[in-house]
C-alpha cells in the first residue's frame, strides 16, 4: 500500500498544472454556455487530451489514475477545460478502446486525440433514467444494415459531437451499444435545453436511422454487463469534476479569508472560518482519497462497483459542501452572477443526477454489502 505518487505521476501532474496556469487560468470561468474550442486545440497540442488512451491511435497510453491526476490539477484552475481533457480518456473513447473493434478505434480514438472529434454518450430515455434496462431505443437487422429508432435524452456538448455511442434494445432483447456519425441520415437534435449550469444538453431522435454494422460497439449477451463494468471508470471522472471544483473553490476561499478584514483582522483569523477551511480540506482529502484507490484497483482488474460509488457518493456530496461553505466564506462577493463560485454551485449540483444518482448509487452500496459484507 502506497499513498505517493511516482515520479512519472508527479511528472503528469506537475506538468498539466503548469499548462493549466499559463494557458488556462485568465479565460476560466469565462465559458459557461460556450464550448471552450481554442482550450480543446491546447490540449491536443500539449499532448493531453486521450492520455488514457492507447498509443498506437495517438493516446498517451496512461492509466485511469494519470488521467485524473491530470483532471484535478487543471480543473483546479479551469473546471470547463478539465472536462474536455477527462472526457477525451473517459466515458466513450475509453469504451471504444476497451470493446471496440479495430475498425471503430482506428475511425475514432486518432481524431479524439488530435482534438479533432468529441464522441457523448447517450443512455437516459424518457423512460430510462436510472432504471437504464427499461430502454426502448431498439435496433432491427435489415441486410448488413441495422435500423435505429427512438431517442436519448440529456446529450452533453451533443453540437460539439460527432458521433454518440447510443445503447440501444438489439432484436434478441440484450442491450448493446452502436457508435452513431451525427451526420447519418435518420438522425436529428432538438434545439436543446439549458441546464442549471448554463449548460445545453440536447435530445436525439432516431427516425429509420440506418448504419451499418461496423458500427456495433456490443450487443451480445453480457454486452450490457460489460458496458456497466466499464461505466464505473466514469463515475471517477464525474467524482473528479466535484474534487476540482472543490479545490478551485477552497483555493479561493483560503486566499479571501487571509486578505479579507473585518473588525480588524483578517476573517480567517475568527476560529468559525478557521474550522470551515478546516472541514472542508478534510472533506476533500477524504474524497480525493476514495477516488484514486477505486482507479488504482481499476488498472489491473475491472473497476469495482462498490469503490466507484463509494467515490462518487462522497466526491458529489463533498463538491457541493465546499463550493457552498466557499461561497459563504465569500459573502455577497461570491453570491453574485460573476462570482466563479456561484457558477461551480451550479455545476457541481448536476454531478449528484449525472452518471447514476447518489440514491441510486447507494442502494447499489447497500446491495453489495447485504451479499459480501464490507471487505
Amino acid at each position: 500500500m502506497d499513498f505517493q505518487l511516482t515520479e512519472e505521476q508527479q511528472l503528469v501532474y506537475r506538468t498539466a498544472s503548469e499548462i493549466a496556469k499559463q494557458e488556462f487560468e485568465d479565460d476560466a470561468f469565462t465559458w459557461e454556455d460556450e464550448f471552450p474550442a481554442q482550450n480543446q486545440e491546447i490540449l491536443a497540442e500539449q499532448e493531453l487530451l486521450g492520455i488514457g488512451l492507447p498509443m498506437e491511435y495517438g493516446g498517451g497510453g496512461y492509466s485511469p489514475v494519470e488521467v485524473l491526476l491530470a483532471q484535478e490539477a487543471v480543473g483546479r484552475v479551469c473546471p470547463d477545460t478539465a472536462h474536455i481533457l477527462s472526457r477525451s480518456s473517459m466515458g466513450p473513447p475509453r469504451v471504444i478502446a476497451a470493446l471496440g473493434s479495430e475498425y471503430l478505434k482506428e475511425k475514432y480514438l486518432p481524431g479524439v486525440c488530435a482534438g479533432e472529434t468529441v464522441i457523448s454518450v447517450a443512455i437516459s430515455e424518457p423512460e430510462a433514467g436510472s432504471d437504464a434496462g427499461n430502454m426502448q431505443t431498439s435496433v432491427e437487422y435489415d441486410g448488413d444494415e441495422l435500423v435505429l429508432n427512438g431517442s436519448k435524452m440529456w446529450v452533453t456538448k451533443a453540437e460539439q459531437c460527432a458521433a454518440f455511442l447510443v445503447y440501444a434494445r438489439f432484436p434478441d432483447d440484450n442491450i448493446g451499444a452502436i457508435v452513431v456519425d451525427k451526420d447519418t441520415d435518420g438522425l436529428s437534435l432538438d434545439d436543446g435545453t439549458t441546464n442549471m449550469a448554463g449548460h445545453v444538453q440536447n435530445e436525439l431522435y432516431f427516425d429509420d436511422c440506418r448504419v451499418s454494422e461496423e458500427q456495433v460497439l456490443v450487443h451480445e449477451k453480457e454486452a450490457f454487463k460489460e458496458l456497466m463494468i466499464e461505466f464505473n471508470v466514469e463515475r471517477c471522472h464525474n467524482a473528479m469534476m466535484c474534487v476540482a471544483c472543490g479545490l478551485n473553490s477552497f483555493d479561493k476561499a483560503l486566499a479571501h479569508a487571509q486578505e479579507r478584514e473585518q473588525f480588524g483582522q483578517p476573517i480567517g483569523d475568527f476560529q468559525g472560518i478557521e474550522w470551515k477551511l478546516a472541514d472542508m480540506a478534510i472533506e476533500l482529502e477524504s474524497a480525493r482519497l476514495l477516488i484514486y484507490r477505486a482507479a488504482a484497483n481499476a488498472q489491473d482488474s475491472d473497476p469495482s462497483r462498490l469503490e466507484t460509488s463509494i467515490a462518487k457518493v462522497k466526491a458529489n456530496e463533498v463538491g457541493q459542501k465546499v463550493v457552498d461553505e466557499a461561497l459563504q466564506i465569500h459573502g455577497a462577493m461570491g453570491y453574485m452572477q460573476e462570482s466563479p463560485l456561484e457558477y461551480m454551485y451550479r455545476w457541481v449540483r448536476g454531478w449528484k443526477i449525472a452518471g447514476g444518482t447518489v440514491e441510486v448509487q447507494r442502494n447499489g452500496i447497500a446491495s453489495y454489502l447485504k451479499k459480501y459484507g464490507l471487505d
